[in-house]
């Protein structure tokens, strides 16, 4: 009897540790936004880390082999999915948008499978009660609901009381991989003249040099070049 207790610890042990490495090793990414394919790596390692716990006879090699290849797998696919936009869209998928203008986008609702109702209440987590208060709403890879008012209805800031000197605009992705995004230029409102000129302002000529470039609504660049 205190034997089989001892080999149950002992394995529990040997194998919690090697699945709280690993997570450690396959970053906070995999933590903080759970894509299709990290739900799918997690419960396969839930599912082999079990194997050896419910049978002695079975080897604690049979349960950690498999955690560490799929470790691995999921190790490069982050690494691949930093370096190719295709790649990540293809295993996280893209964003969804659901509400534009305040209008219920009904053909996306029912390509993402999500009811009105859903929907409702993933408006009202975001404390927001008024559909047509939203200039866009959409639903991200991770199930996260991503919302952005009408200017009309946003808080009140500090600029706007004439307090500060910077809008503080979240950043948007206008080149990647040396590809220019157009329709991102335009929903910031910026021209590919003035995005250029912010490029040769840093020494950029050739947009093949460019990993990745975000603009904000003021034209100042982030830029991001290959090593």
């Amino acid at each position: 009897m205190l034997k089989e207790i001892f080999m149950h610890t002992y394995k529990t042990l040997i194998l919690f540790s090697v699945s709280l490495l690993l997570v450690r090793v396959m970053g906070k990414r995999t933590i903080a936004q759970l894509s299709p394919f990290d739900l799918i790596v997690i419960i396969i390692m839930g599912s082999a880390i079990a194997i050896p716990l419910e049978d002695d006879k079975i080897k604690l090699s049979y349960g950690i082999a498999p955690v560490i290849i799929l470790s691995i797998l999921n190790y490069i696919l982050a690494i691949l999915i930093t370096k190719s936009r295709k790649i990540e869209d293809f295993f996280q998928g893209k964003s969804t948008v659901l509400v534009k203008n305040g209008e219920v986008m009904m053909k996306n609702l029912k390509k993402e499978r999500i009811t009105i109702a859903d929907l409702l209440v993933l408006l009202r987590e975001k404390d927001v009660t008024n559909i047509n208060d939203i200039e866009e709403a959409t639903i991200e890879p991770n199930g996260k609901l991503s919302i952005l008012k009408k200017r009309q209805m946003q808080s009140v800031t500090p600029k706007d009381l004439g307090l500060w000197t910077t809008e503080g605009i979240f950043p948007t992705l206008v080149i990647d991989q040396g590809n220019v995004a157009v329709d991102n230029l335009d929903k910031v409102g910026v021209t590919i003249d003035q995005m250029l000129k912010e490029l040769n302002k840093k020494g950029i000529e050739d947009l093949a040099e460019i990993k990745s470039a975000w603009a904000d609504e003021e034209g100042n660049v982030l830029v991001d070049k290959f090593q």
